[in-house]
C-alpha cells in the first residue's frame, strides 16, 4: 500500500493490537492474475519467527485451492476510520480528508484438512469471541460436528511482510484546535478509537 513514512507504524505490539481488536479481515489473493477476496474472522499471534495468522473458510470457497497452488495472500485488517472536517484546523486553507488505521500482512498460506487441527482452531476462535459458548459447543452431537468440520478448510498464514498505516493527522497536530480533539472523543465509536490511537502514539513519542 502507499505508505508515507510519517504514517508508517512498525511496532509489533501495536500491529498485533490492531489485528486483535479488528479481527474481521479481508483475505486477498490472485490466481492466474485474477484477484479474489474473502471476508472472514482471523486470529493473529506473535511467535518467535514473527506473526502467524489462522482461520477457516467454506470448502465451497475456491480460494483455498489457489493457496494450494502457491498463491500468496494479503490479509487486510481494517481498523477505525473517520471523516476529518477542515474546520478542525486553525489554518483555514485545509481541505477534508479521511483518517484511518490499517494493517496489511502478506505471506504464504498452508491449508489444513485434518479434523483435529480444524477443531482446535475453532475452539481458539470461540475462546477469542465467546468463551462461554465452549460448553455448548462440546455438547453438539459428534456427527454434526464432523459434518461442519468437513464443510470447512482451515489455514495458517506465515507472515513474511507486515505494514501498519496509522493516518491520524499526527503530522499536523500543531494545527488542530483543542476543542476538535474533545469532540472526537465524544463522537462515533470510530472517532473515539481514532482519538485513542492518537493519544497512544503521542504517549509513545
Amino acid at each position: 500500500m502507499y505508505l508515507p513514512s510519517h504514517f508508517a507504524q512498525d511496532d509489533p505490539a501495536l500491529l498485533l493490537e490492531v489485528m486483535c481488536r479488528h479481527s474481521f479481515a479481508t483475505l486477498v489473493s490472485a490466481d492466474e492474475g485474477v484477484p479474489f477476496a474473502t471476508h472472514l474472522p482471523l486470529l493473529a499471534r506473535r511467535e518467535a519467527g514473527g506473526f502467524r495468522i489462522e482461520g477457516h473458510m467454506a470448502r465451497a470457497n475456491p480460494q483455498w485451492q489457489a493457496f494450494e497452488r502457491g498463491a500468496t495472500a494479503l490479509a487486510i485488517f481494517h481498523g477505525p476510520h473517520a471523516y476529518v472536517s477542515p474546520t478542525v484546523y486553525t489554518n483555514s486553507e485545509r481541505v477534508p480528508t479521511w483518517n484511518y488505521v490499517t494493517v496489511h500482512a502478506t505471506g504464504k498460506v498452508i491449508t489444513e484438512h485434518d479434523s483435529a487441527h480444524k477443531r482446535a482452531m475453532l475452539e481458539r476462535l470461540v475462546a477469542s469471541h465467546e468463551a462461554s459458548f465452549q460448553a455448548q459447543f462440546d455438547r453438539i452431537r459428534g456427527e454434526l460436528v464432523d459434518g461442519m468440520l468437513n464443510a470447512i478448510v482451515g489455514f495458517d498464514m506465515l507472515v513474511d511482510k507486515i505494514e501498519g498505516k496509522f493516518k491520524l493527522n499526527q503530522h499536523r497536530l500543531a494545527e488542530i484546535r483543542p476543542e476538535a480533539s474533545a469532540q472526537q472523543e465524544q463522537g462515533s465509536s470510530d472517532e473515539q478509537e481514532m482519538a485513542y490511537w492518537l493519544k497512544r502514539l503521542g504517549n509513545r513519542a
